[in-house]
């Protein structure tokens, strides 16, 4: 279903996503330019695709329950978004998202695979106390500002190949119960040369197999 409403009427835009979860139909929203904030804040969405849409003020969805699939593949995020607390019962895709400002998913739930590959994040990104019923794949993620994954569990793996944390990178207390591939990332921690995945691998509890 493709919606062709002006997507600056915000309340009109949270009725259709607020709209009854039907197993198998999702939502059309991709490549959209959405104007005005977007709160979403302790509602239930239905499934929805947003790939390729461009919000140009911040979305906020604390809280928020994400009833199928979330798919923000491709979203340019210019202005900052918040998913605090956010529970995301299929999978959370924001592969190649554009983070323009600081991006938050502390203490969400993902059920589903949570995926970042690609993704960049041009100021701080925070995965903290998240709980991942899945993988959670950072292929290539590039983040300029702090990262924080303190304290998260991710009962799949951890595929972390070629990332790049320009800043510091806190994972301290983080759990991973799968795989934990980390090669080919680079973490700088406020080094001139960003050095490699040990620093990393020395704060995450890993109950699998370790690449690194």
């Amino acid at each position: 279903m493709t919606i062709t409403m002006p997507l600056a009427e915000d309340d009109r835009l949270r009725d259709v996503l607020t709209g009854p979860f039907v197993p198998g139909r999702a939502e059309d929203m991709t490549g959209q330019s959405v104007e005005e904030a977007l709160d979403l804040s302790g509602l239930d969405i239905t499934s929805v695709d947003f790939s390729g849409t461009v919000f140009h003020a911040p979305v906020t969805a604390v809280g928020t329950r994400f009833l199928g699939l979330a798919w923000f593949r491709g979203c340019r995020f210019l202005a900052g978004a918040d998913f605090s607390g956010a529970t995301f019962l299929s999978d959370a895709r924001f592969d190649d998202a554009q983070f323009g400002r600081d991006v938050s998913f502390s203490r969400a739930e993902m059920r589903g695979t949570f995926v970042l590959d690609r993704a960049t994040c041009e100021k701080a990104l925070f995965l903290d106390r998240l709980q991942v019923l899945s993988n959670l794949s950072m292929d290539a993620t590039s983040v300029a500002g702090p990262a924080s994954l303190e304290g998260s569990e991710v009962m799949g793996g951890f595929w972390c190949n070629g990332a790049r944390f320009l800043s510091r990178c806190n994972a301290a207390g983080m759990e991973v119960h799968g795989r934990t591939w980390v090669r080919g990332t680079s973490v700088a921690d406020g080094q001139t040369r960003p050095s490699g995945p040990a620093g990393l691998l020395t704060q995450i509890h890993s109950y699998g197999y370790v690449w690194s």
